[in-house]
């Protein structure tokens, strides 16, 4: 028992990253300065809060200049003197990406006598929530649009795989976040 809990905290654990280098496929470029003003995960209270906003903040700016879809992408200042730019603040009212091992693991296991691990029973589930706002404004400060967005993702994974789940959530969230920022921008 002491093992089954000590693997189901080893294995839970939280994610900021995002697939930096994805592009979405038929989008076309805009003539948009795009400026990040504020990065936010407002409603959630961890200790690595401030460690994920971090994190987020530097790879959604990769994310943006990687896509190739805006003319640039920067950080916001106040001396903005640009007729094709956009200002926007993404606040994320929910974070949470856990790896967890699927609850049906170990007593399937035990129970068939490892025969549900052989025959590709599921040994992690990697659930991805994510609730943002989006707010665009031009160079004066004028709300452009604004919007909320919900992705919800469960993956579960067998034997043969155990860590795709940590390449396909990180692409899935970019999708999601890349897209958002696309729609609130037109």
């Amino acid at each position: 028992m002491i093992l089954v809990i000590f693997t189901q905290n080893c294995l839970n654990h939280k994610s900021s990253l995002l697939d930096q280098h994805f592009k979405i496929k038929d989008t076309h470029y805009r003539n948009i300065n795009l400026f990040i003003r504020k990065i936010e995960i407002s409603k959630v209270d961890d200790d690595l809060k401030s460690l994920q906003e971090e994190t987020i903040k530097s790879n959604i700016k990769i994310l943006l200049e990687q896509s190739n879809l805006f003319k640039s992408v920067n950080y916001y200042s106040n001396f903005l003197n640009d007729e094709n730019a956009i200002i926007v603040d993404l606040d994320f009212y929910q974070y949470d990406n856990h790896l967890r091992i699927d609850p049906l693991y170990f007593p399937l296991s035990f129970l068939t006598l490892t025969l549900y691990i052989w025959f590709g029973g599921n040994i992690v589930n990697f659930e991805s929530k994510i609730k943002l706002e989006i707010n665009s404004y031009d160079k004066n400060n004028k709300l452009l649009a604004s919007k909320i967005f919900r992705e919800e993702n469960i993956i579960n994974d067998n034997i043969y795989n155990p860590w795709k789940s940590r390449r396909i959530i990180p692409e899935i969230k970019s999708n999601f976040i890349l897209k958002s920022v696309i729609e609130v921008t037109n």
